[in-house]
């Protein structure tokens, strides 16, 4: 019997809740819990391709969404019949992922993300799951607040009069090493759709490894006009942490009021002025003589 919820009920689910649920096998035979979700970073929101079941202290398996049965409430997750789970355990960081898939607690879940409708930079707190009427299982949004926290910890009367500070999928950009790789790799991911402003705002908020590679993803005249918008200091550091080659080629596809302002601030900083010291070798210091009161006595200069 599947565990799917029926056609036209959406469902929603949060990933800190299905995270250590028991996984079954069709003949009820324990398998493991539940450590991760792989999900394909391909359309506007990425749907749920595998979950990762622990089987000890360190190893997992990989099993395909099309395996389970479904999962809905707080209950199990069972496996299908003819889709037990046949792949050699592995460590979590071993995991086989094709090559536009991620996981979800390892990639996602308490990692920074740039939320492009506000330019914040926010930690993820929990990831919303909604079922589609197909049962494919969605990445619906991100919950950035405080809220998400106390509950995970267990402080769920802290955290009822807490408003969720909740941000749509489309609207993220992820900062942790394989979510940044995908996104750039992906046409459908949000900065594809900003504008030299929002780009500039996104690149200052950027570690400058990750902002480069995001510079590199953009066509020179739009990555051109982005660094122009962003503080002087912030398109210097840009400019001269990309390749000489890949600056010039932003310079020549600037346009003509930008142009001189990125030859300006791909040139080297001017050296600081020399300030010569004074020579203290040969000075003689003088300290007046102190009388039986312990003030100076003057005495001597009366002589």
């Amino acid at each position: 019997m599947s565990d799917l919820p029926p056609q036209g009920k959406p469902v929603v689910l949060l990933l800190s809740q299905l995270l250590g649920r028991p996984v079954f096998a069709p003949d009820g035979h324990p398998v493991g819990r539940l450590r991760d979700l792989a999900v394909t970073v391909r359309d506007d929101h990425p749907s749920v391709s595998g979950v990762v079941v622990g089987t000890g202290r360190a190893s997992t398996r990989r099993v395909a969404w099309s395996a389970v049965s479904g999962v809905s409430g707080d209950g199990p997750v069972r496996l299908r019949e003819e889709t037990a789970p046949t792949a050699p355990p592995s460590a979590v960081r071993d995991l086989p992922l094709e090559v536009d898939e991620l996981l979800l607690a390892r990639d996602v879940l308490d990692t920074q993300v740039v939320d492009l409708q506000d330019y914040r930079l926010s930690r993820v707190s929990d990831l919303y799951l909604a079922y589609q009427p197909d049962g494919a299982l969605e990445v619906a949004a991100a919950e950035v607040g405080l809220a998400a926290v106390l509950r995970r910890m267990g402080l769920r009367r802290l955290a009822a009069p807490l408003a969720p500070v909740v941000v749509d999928w489309t609207d993220l950009h992820l900062t942790s090493r394989r979510g940044h790789q995908l996104q750039l790799g992906s046409g459908s991911s949000a900065f594809h759709r900003l504008d030299s402003r929002g780009l500039a705002e996104l690149l200052t908020r950027l570690t400058t490894e990750h902002a480069t590679e995001l510079i590199r993803a953009l066509p020179p005249g739009h990555a051109a006009a982005a660094i122009h918008g962003t503080h002087p200091a912030t398109g210097r550091r840009l400019l001269l942490a990309l390749p000489p080659d890949d600056a010039s080629r932003l310079v020549a596809a600037a346009h003509p009021t930008h142009a001189a302002r990125l030859a300006a601030l791909q040139a080297p900083p001017a050296a600081p002025p020399v300030r010569r010291l004074l020579r203290t070798a040969g000075w003689r210091r003088y300290r007046p003589a102190q009388g039986p009161s312990g003030r100076p006595d003057r005495t001597a200069d009366r002589r």
